[in-house]
């Protein structure tokens, strides 16, 4: 019968630096003057009603 250890290795995701950095995550040009930036930390229910009105 195979060896099964008893204990096992594992290593947990370390939280980065630059997580918390807000950076921006998309923009979109509406006319000559008007555009439209959102940064990767907005909320979903804020970026749903900002594509809805846009879209």
């Amino acid at each position: 019968m195979e060896e099964k250890p008893d204990v096992v290795h594992f290593q947990m995701d370390q939280p980065k630096s630059r997580q918390s950095e807000v950076t921006k995550a998309l923009q979109i040009k509406l006319g000559n003057e008007k555009t439209i930036i959102v940064y990767n930390r907005v909320n979903s229910y804020i970026l749903d009603a900002l594509l809805k009105a846009v879209f």
